[in-house]
């Protein structure tokens, strides 16, 4: 009795094959309408490793030295801080590093308002009802409680989500890469986030070297303890070298193995899953309501 039942609902549904005929044509028709209209992405990949001007080891040989003097007169030698290389990659992802980031490099147009990439005369398509690229004007529609002309505050979660960070700890290697819809904006991205990370580090390295210097100076002036002044004097040294590598070379706190490579080939969209996903789900959608049509016909 229940096969007879099973063979009745196959045999109604099947009164309404066309339905799941017609519904996944079409929705491989809008498939391949929807994955044509993505725009291309580039990606640009770089690995970098520490610089030479972070190496050393100068505080790390005088809290051997002087480790239990220095504890005693309340100075940290700082041989438990944190991988300054894992600290930076987290600032890189703060938005009191990305927005400064935005506003410097002129990003906005680029990252709310760019819609392509046209290869052959290498030009960006912008949405015209959001930017005018003539004019260099903004003509959105502001959402409630914004200006016409949005702030690096909007660019932050677009940016955010272009380059992703990975520190590889173990062989000291860290990989960036950052998507783009031009293959010349994803290089020009990657090398200015490097720039600005390591000119970042320099400035706050040469700062905290000199209130160093400044606070080791007034601490030697005031003891006696010969054993004290000699641990300042050593210190004032060393701050006084990391704020001298402070100003040697481009890359104070990481450095490229290699030149950012142009990306020639797109890294994405898969438009052979955008078509795949959306008519499977189309057909399934179908499928479901040519079974409830002929449940309801046999009711």
């Amino acid at each position: 009795m229940e096969s007879k039942g099973i063979n009745l609902t196959f045999s109604k549904l099947m009164k309404y094959k066309w339905v799941v005929v017609i519904g996944t044509l079409l929705s491989a028709a809008l498939s391949v309408y929807v994955a044509m209209q993505q725009p291309n992405k580039y990606t640009a990949k770089v690995y970098l490793v520490p610089s030479n001007a972070k190496e050393g080891g100068g505080l790390n040989k005088l809290a051997g030295q002087f480790g239990g003097l220095a504890s005693m007169a309340g100075i940290s030698l700082g041989g438990s801080e944190a991988d300054e290389v894992e600290t930076a990659i987290e600032f890189m992802r703060s938005r009191g590093f990305i927005q400064p980031f935005i506003e410097k490099r002129n990003l906005l147009p680029e990252l709310l308002a760019l819609k392509g990439w046209d290869q052959s005369t290498d030009t960006y398509i912008y949405n015209p009802e959001v930017y005018d690229a003539e004019q260099k004007k903004w003509v959105r529609t502001p959402p409630p409680g914004k200006d016409v002309e949005p702030s690096p505050w909007d660019g932050y979660i677009p940016l955010l989500g272009s380059f992703d960070v990975l520190y590889m700890k173990k062989k000291g290697v860290v990989q960036l890469e950052v998507t783009a819809l031009s293959p010349e904006l994803s290089v020009n991205i990657t090398n200015w986030l490097i720039e600005d990370i390591n000119a970042f580090w320099r400035d706050k390295d040469r700062n905290e070297a000199e209130e160093a210097i400044n606070y080791l100076q007034e601490k030697a002036a005031e003891t006696n303890v010969a054993e004290l002044r000699s641990l300042f004097y050593e210190l004032i040294a060393d701050q006084t070298r990391s704020k001298l590598l402070s100003t040697v070379g481009d890359f104070h706190l990481v450095k490229p193995l290699s030149p950012v490579i142009y990306p020639e080939e797109k890294s994405g969209p898969s438009r052979a899953l955008i078509c795949l996903g959306i008519t499977f789900f189309g057909g399934l959608v179908s499928l479901i309501v040519a079974f409830i049509l002929a449940l309801r016909k046999k009711a």
